[in-house]
């Protein structure tokens, strides 16, 4: 059951090994291949059987993990690979009825918990629903969803009622617990207490993200350096290939010097393949405008960081924040400085890749086939 499963139109449905609890796999055909449904993860001590089918996953990937419910013996293994990078199982969506649903006999800690996971991770959260929960309403017909490659889910149940009465006994649970719902910090505080729930290598281990955002942002100042001025600063065409060698040029030569090429050619932006940012990436080096009207397949940096701290974060910053989707960063050294852009946080949000140098190699090559 472990191996490749083909869009052949058959349905299969794989109940694990969960002791006491549920852990169900369901697979499809779509017209992409497969689609995969996890129902619940079992309890803790289920975890490492249930992880070891789902690393036989040949792209470690499920379309919909449900939560049908917040007792430990279905939550706790749901937590576990939620949080668990060494899995690296990526989520296109959860169902999960979240802070509504505790029931009197557990402690609210473990929703909160998985709450926070399913944030800090970025997971769709009852997206089919508009973030709000899954349920079936009390008049008029039950809720239908359609996943890709024609799996249709009908929600049946939890009633509007039942979601009421288990918001209640959540809040005064965490109340005499002490746990402010949906505090991050409580939650991250009461899952440390809970060494049985973290994983060896754990995403909420990590430091948080860089915010590409605020660093883009705050890059302040422009360099008036005049030899840095002088820079030459090439266009190299070739067929469709476009690179822009810069030197350390300034931004106020640069800008002027993009400005003029642009209207020789009447053009608002001018795509590049690579863009070679100015002066190692200094902070002082490039501007969202320049990004903006320079969108390239590849920027590259040029530096090691050990003699300035280049390249600057908030330079790395403004190329994500203004540049283009599918975007490639590409260091020619690869140290701790340059390796967290390797973040798959920030990768998921900015939509963009990153290229070091191989293994044992010195720098980074980068090899383009002209078009016709």
């Amino acid at each position: 059951m472990a191996g490749p499963f083909h869009a052949d139109g058959r349905l299969h449905l794989e109940v694990l090994p969960a002791k006491h609890g549920d852990c169900l796999l369901l697979r499809w055909g779509t017209a992409t291949g497969e689609g995969r449904m996890l129902i619940d993860a079992g309890p803790a001590e289920a975890y490492e059987a249930i992880a070891t089918r789902l690393r036989a996953l040949d792209d470690r990937h499920i379309d919909m993990l449900v939560l049908t419910h917040i007792d430990t013996d279905h939550i706790e293994g749901t937590i576990l690979l939620a949080n668990d990078a060494s899995l690296g199982l990526s989520i296109g969506e959860i169902w999960y009825n979240g802070a509504p649903q505790l029931t009197s006999e557990l402690k609210p800690v473990h929703g909160e918990i998985l709450g926070t996971l399913i944030a800090q991770r970025a997971i769709a959260w009852n997206a089919a629903f508009g973030g709000g929960p899954v349920y079936a309403p009390e008049t008029g017909n039950l809720l239908v969803r359609e996943l890709a490659g024609g799996l249709r889910l009908t929600v049946l149940a939890p009633g509007v009622r039942s979601l009421r009465r288990l918001r209640d006994a959540w809040e005064e649970t965490c109340r005499k617990e002490g746990l402010p719902m949906g505090s991050v910090a409580g939650a991250l505080a009461a899952l440390k207490a809970r060494p049985s729930l973290i994983p060896a290598q754990a995403y909420l281990s990590r430091p948080p993200a860089m915010d590409v955002r605020k660093l883009a942002r705050s890059r302040a100042g422009s360099d008036n350096s005049i030899p840095n001025a002088s820079s030459i600063v090439l266009l190299v065409e070739y067929g469709q290939l476009r690179i822009l060698l810069t030197g350390d040029v300034t931004p106020a030569a640069l800008t002027a010097a993009v400005g003029r090429l642009l209207a020789e050619r009447e053009l608002d932006s001018l795509p590049l393949t690579a863009f070679k940012i100015p002066h190692h990436g200094s902070a002082k080096n490039i501007t969202a405008d320049l990004v903006r009207r320079l969108p390239a397949d590849h920027y590259v940096f040029s530096a090691d960081g050990s003699h300035f701290g280049h390249p600057h974060d908030s330079a790395v910053a403004t190329v994500l924040e203004y540049g283009p989707a599918q975007t490639e960063l590409v260091f020619n050294y690869d140290t701790p400085r340059m390796r967290q852009w390797d973040d798959d946080r920030l990768r998921d949000t900015y939509c963009y890749q990153v290229r070091y140098p191989n293994a044992g190699e010195a720098g980074v090559g980068l090899v383009w086939r002209r078009a016709p």
